[in-house]
């Protein structure tokens, strides 16, 4: 045994000196090759940027800057102010208060390294190799900024790091420090629209820079290394007042500045300016704020504005205007009713574009138009109630199940009707047709408000988290909800159960025309790009969010629950009953829809859908002051039903796809069974198949309902009629009522 072992050992160490020795005779080609490649590689780099390190203001970056936002057909919606009147200030006219300021907490070795620091450089590999996140790189200089902003794409990778020490140590070669310092503090973003010292001091302190105090200089050096979350205007103020004393510590530590100057400055009070108010000439301003902000929060704003973003997004422009006409006309006829503001959002749910979205009435308005009301917390009535219908039919319920409509206690609440009459026993499709509140309420009993807000949060409703805060009263819209997300969900019921992740932007470019970003309509996600630049996909603004790219669609409820919600919604007679027959529900095409209204009129939706759009709409006051007796129907339904017949204007006509497994059967409507030749009343229903009633009827012999390309013929003869058809009605036929409009193929049983 102990010979075997020797053996396999000094078989092994034969095969490790071969491959030693193949190694050894190789490697001088492999280190010569890798030398070669980063030889010509630094060589490509200093030839193709070096006429950009010619002059200042070229290193400085001041050119082609800002950011562009076009609808999907190429239509310009929104372009960030430009690059302002700049005159770059010597450095012998900055005062030393804010270059000693920038240098402590930046790059304390500034006046000593080549352009780069090997330590910092050594430092930032280190911790990559522990980290299994992305690549990250820290540890720039400021020279390595300067070049970074001026000339590179926003790109994180070994070779980016590469090209960007390489221009450095040129840019060291070519310039002093103290210039690479000037145009680096008259470059460098502060945040709020401000590039470089001077128009920084004159929008955060209304002041020349000349004129700053100790403290001011040290917000100013606190702020590029975050300047869109530090920003003293609606940053993080104690993230900022952080980072403002670690640059007096490390002024203090470098010698800069005493620790009495150091302690008065950390007890000054800093007095800021009025934040600059958004200025936007944009046709669709709330939508493109959002997407700009989105932007900023991904990239960070200096990245945004400085790469030269060229933003392609999926607003319709056309469909924007027409709906923004239709809301604002509609909300002037209400002001009588003491209506004052609306919101509109229209999304794609097959692809999960947001192709409209209408923040307000009058963007211009001071008091409220500004503020995107699709993104504010509202109660939605009546418009939950069909995430809990949904859900009781993925629990097994039927449509034709009855629930009581009486005046009911529910441990101690007690619901009433909108028009306050009670109806007795009353079927499902006849409750939510015609939004009756007390029998939802028992069927939220039923469900379980833990289920229903399950699935709301599945449908992308990100507001509703803990059920114990809600009680029954959830299903007439107790929880607070967006217009955005609950359209969103809406488009569960129009896509057959799935979500598709909302987004807004269909590519991305930079200034160098780099392809930062690109939609695959096809995965629903994000192409990969042609730059090294991070994943986009797990990006969210807030948990629940996939707002740039996402993770393509999944199915999050069955197909027939959904379908039996939506036929319910299509159905105009069954709702007739409250609504009328032909309201502002009822398109020129199929189409589920479904108002809201809350109590003292304060709030009033519609959100409907077809299978290629969905659209919500909201009115009321931002102030949740009462309306006049404004319901959902009678104020949004009319700017749901226009807006939607201008979308789908020139589209072809789609029907909803009734699943396989459902099937349409005639059924007597004073017991709900099958529909048996002596039934006066008639009507069709639709039900899971094997759910469907079966025919008990003594004239009929057929065991099933289900059809077949010929009647099953009886075993044996009987005195009772057959069950085929005979080839005439008879002399006296009994009438049939259709109580909801067929969707898709009918499967009807004639007794």
């Amino acid at each position: 045994m102990f010979n075997v072992i020797i053996d396999y050992v000094e078989n092994l160490n034969a095969k490790i000196k071969t491959a030693l020795r193949r190694i050894l005779r190789y490697w001088p080609w492999v280190i010569g090759g890798g030398l070669i490649t980063i030889v010509f590689f630094g060589v490509f780099t200093y030839f193709y940027y070096v006429g950009d390190l010619a002059t200042a203001e070229s290193l400085m970056n001041r050119n082609n800057i800002g950011l562009v936002l076009y609808d999907r057909t190429g239509k310009a919606i929104f372009k960030s102010e430009g690059v302002k009147d700049f005159q770059p200030v010597l450095i012998e006219n900055i005062p030393k208060k804010l270059t000693d300021a920038t240098i402590a907490i930046e790059d304390k070795e500034f006046y000593s390294h080549p352009g780069f620091s090997i330590r910092a450089i050594a430092r930032s590999l280190y911790n990559n190799l522990l980290s299994a996140s992305p690549v990250r790189f820290g540890g720039s200089t400021i020279t390595q900024q300067l070049v970074k902003n001026a000339l590179l794409s926003p790109e994180k990778s070994v070779q980016r790091k590469y090209q960007e020490i390489i221009l450095s140590f040129e840019v060291e070669r070519r310039y002093s420090k103290d210039k690479i310092l000037e145009m680096y503090l008259n470059s460098i973003y502060y945040g709020a629209g401000a590039y470089g010292v001077e128009e920084a001091s004159k929008t955060y302190f209304n002041k020349s820079v000349g004129q700053i105090t100790l403290g001011e200089a040290a917000i100013l050096a606190a702020l590029p290394q975050a300047p869109s979350r530090l920003t003293p205007f609606g940053g993080d103020s104690e993230s900022l007042d952080n980072r403002k004393n670690l640059v007096l510590d490390q002024m203090e530590m470098q010698g800069y500045i005493t620790r009495q100057e150091k302690d008065q400055a950390k007890k000054e009070e800093i007095k800021y300016a009025d934040p600059p108010a958004d200025q936007t000439n944009s046709q669709a301003p709330h939508f493109a704020l959002f997407v700009r902000d989105l932007l900023y929060e991904k990239y960070g704003e200096d990245e945004v504005r400085r790469s030269g973003f060229r933003v392609t997004t999926t607003l319709d422009l056309a469909l924007q205007q027409r709906a923004q006409t239709i809301l604002t006309n509609q909300v002037k006829r209400l002001i009588g009713q003491k209506v004052t503001n609306g919101g509109l959002v229209t999304i794609n749910p097959n692809s999960g574009e947001v192709l409209v979205m209408v923040g307000s009435t009058d963007w211009d308005n001071e008091q409220f138009g500004k503020f995107n009301v699709a993104f504010a917390k509202r109660q939605p009535g009546s418009a939950f109630k069909p995430i809990v219908y949904t859900q009781a039919f993925a629990e097994g319920h039927k449509t034709i199940d009855l629930l009581s409509d009486r005046a009911t206690n529910f441990n101690g609440y007690q619901p009433k009707n909108y028009d306050n009459k009670f109806r007795g026993d009353v079927t499902i499709r006849r409750a939510l047709a015609n939004s009756l509140n007390v029998p939802s309420v028992a069927l939220l009993q039923k469900v379980g408000v833990a289920d229903a807000i399950q699935l709301a949060r599945a449908m992308g409703i990100t507001t509703l988290t803990d059920p114990s805060r809600y009680g029954l009263a959830l299903v007439l819209g107790g929880g607070e909800v967006e217009l955005f997300e609950l359209t969103r969900a809406y488009g569960v019921l129009a896509t057959s159960g799935k979500l598709v992740n909302s987004h807004f932007i269909l590519s991305i470019e930079d200034k160098f025309d780099n392809k930062i970003y690109i939609y695959d309509p096809v995965s629903k996600s994000e192409e990969k790009s042609q730059d090294g630049i991070e994943n986009l996909l797990n990006f969210s603004q807030t948990e629940g969010r996939e707002f740039i790219g996402g993770e393509g669609d999944r199915q999050i409820i069955d197909e027939v629950s959904t379908y039996l919600t939506t036929h319910i919604l299509s159905d105009d007679q069954s709702r007739s009953e409250i609504f009328g027959s032909g309201s502002a529900l009822l398109l020129s095409r199929q189409a589920g829809a479904k108002t809201g209204t809350t109590d003292d009129f304060r709030d009033a939706w519609t959100v409907g859908y077809t299978p290629d759009y969905v659209t919500g709409v909201w009115i009321g006051n931002n102030d949740n002051t009462p309306m006049g007796r404004v319901a959902g129907s009678i104020g949004a339904a009319p700017i749901w039903h226009d807006v939607m017949e201008s979308v789908h204007r020139g589209k072809p006509v789609r029907n909803f796809a009734r699943p396989s497994s459902v099937i349409e059967v005639t059924i007597c409507l004073d017991n709900f069974q099958f529909a048996c030749k002596d039934c006066q009343r008639r009507g069709s229903e639709v039900f899971r198949a094997r759910e469907a009633p079966k025919s008990n009827c003594p004239e009929d012999l057929s065991p099933t309902p289900e059809p077949s390309a010929e009647p099953t013929p009886t075993p044996e003869p009987t005195t009772a009629p057959t069950a085929e058809p005979t080839s005439s009605p008879t002399t006296n036929p009994t009438p049939t009522t259709i109580l909801s409009p067929t969707i898709g193929p009918s499967i009807i049983v004639i007794p």
